[in-house]
């Protein structure tokens, strides 16, 4: 008798907490992609370009990888042995289907925005006259 008067009383207070938390209805929580965030996780390199020549065999590996925590790493590994990186943070937007990525650089914060579609990431950034063209998407 106790244990199930102990279950209530608990079962009383988690709901009061949820009555009482910040959320006046189910809709104020969010979506759920909004608290999933499906599309976090290790997106690969699929397609390198720049000024329309191929630069995709070049690399051993590019991983972007996007955290749940909204930051986001950029690692590669050339063919050649030298590896590196950056960091920083992103935000996506669902309905506008685009990701935005910011870091810094020495005193300043660049923020860039990119479209997203169907699990894949295009980035396109003019380097001088030429374009670079990328493209992410989670393994297959």
């Amino acid at each position: 008798m106790r244990k199930n008067r102990f279950v209530a009383v608990l079962f009383t207070i988690l709901c009061a907490l949820f009555v009482l938390c910040a959320c006046e209805k189910v809709e104020d929580m969010g979506s759920l992609p909004d608290i999933s965030k499906p599309y976090t996780g290790e997106y690969l390199l699929q397609k390198l370009t720049v000024g329309g020549e191929d630069f995709t065999e070049k690399f051993e590996s590019v991983k972007l990888n996007l955290g749940y925590d909204g930051k986001f790493k950029l690692s590669y590994a050339e063919k050649e042995g030298k590896r590196g990186g950056y960091a920083g943070e992103y935000e996506v937007s669902l309905e506008r289907e685009e990701i935005t990525f910011s870091a810094n650089t020495g005193l300043r914060t660049v923020r860039r925005t990119f479209p997203m579609k169907d699990g894949s990431i295009f980035i396109d950034l003019k380097m001088g006259s030429k374009l670079l063209h990328a493209e992410f998407a989670f393994p297959s």
